[in-house]
């Protein structure tokens, strides 16, 4: 029996020596722990660049404060001073494997998945400056951090004035792994055209012998509506051609003070004119 016992525990530290080389793995590196490897015998094929790129208003916080859309950009700009607007902005990012770990010197690419014009060419991510190292002008290696910034601009064009141009992006971000890890973040970029201020000129006069006195309406956007402040004195009526103000005389007595004449267009912009007797 003791002979048996022997045997036994023998055989079993056998067993137990030989599993343990089971399943083992040569996987990854120093720089990167999650590269690809050879599974080890018994061990089941699976991704090994699984992970998570992590887009934040600063790449380096922590997890938990990722998101998945950027901050909202939007402008308002004078129509006359140029066609279109470029708004610049840069991503940054940070790649981590399952565990939370930062993977350095992998190579990250970032492109238009989808834009509301359906024009990705309003989109250019092609800013390396020579000698360029990554493979293409979309692509960024991360650093010892694990980290990473994408330099982005989305051109709108000019909208007409009052007008509004807006667009929603979204990126796809992509490792170069084997099995990429992929990830996709948006924003909202919006234009707006400043109106032309309001004028009503002149700005004064006065009717003297007159009973009539001519104001013209420049800027703003029409229709315009006029008003009188003293319509028992003088009356504003906006003429056929949308742009004229005729002030009739009512009250010809030598009446003293002034009657402001007021024009507001259809943005909600207002300008007045006074006229005395």
């Amino acid at each position: 029996m003791r002979y048996y016992k022997i045997a036994f525990f023998v055989l079993l530290s056998v067993v137990m020596l030989a599993l343990a080389g089971c399943g083992s793995s040569n996987s990854g590196n120093p720089a990167d722990p999650l590269a690809d490897g050879t599974p080890g015998t018994g061990e089941t094929p699976r991704p090994s660049a699984a992970g998570n790129i992590l887009f934040t208003s600063a790449a380096g916080t922590a997890p938990g404060s990722q998101t998945n859309l950027l901050v909202p950009m939007d402008k308002e700009v004078d129509p006359a001073l140029g066609t279109a607007w470029n708004f610049l902005q840069l991503i940054p990012f940070k790649l981590t494997d399952t565990n939370g770990n930062r993977r350095i010197g992998v190579p990250v690419t970032l492109s238009v998945y989808s834009i509301t014009t359906l024009d990705p060419d309003d989109v250019v991510i092609d800013f390396l400056v020579p000698p360029v190292t990554e493979t293409n002008q979309q692509t960024v290696t991360t650093d010892s951090a694990g980290q990473g910034i994408f330099n982005v601009s989305v051109t709108l064009a000019t909208p007409t004035p009052g007008g509004v141009n807006a667009v929603d992006v979204v990126f796809k971000a992509v490792t170069n792994d084997a099995t990429p890890v992929t990830a996709y973040v948006g924003n909202s970029y919006s234009l707006t055209s400043r109106l032309p201020t309001l004028v009503l000129t002149p700005s004064a006069a006065s009717f003297g012998t007159a009973t009539a006195i001519t104001f013209t309406v420049v800027g703003g956007s029409a229709p315009y509506n006029v008003t009188s402040n003293n319509t028992a004195r003088v009356t504003a009526t906006l003429q056929a051609d949308g742009s004229t103000v005729a002030a009739q005389l009512v009250d010809a007595s030598a009446w003293t003070g002034s009657v402001t004449i007021s024009v507001t267009d259809s943005a909600g912009q207002s300008a007045s004119a006074t006229v005395t007797r």
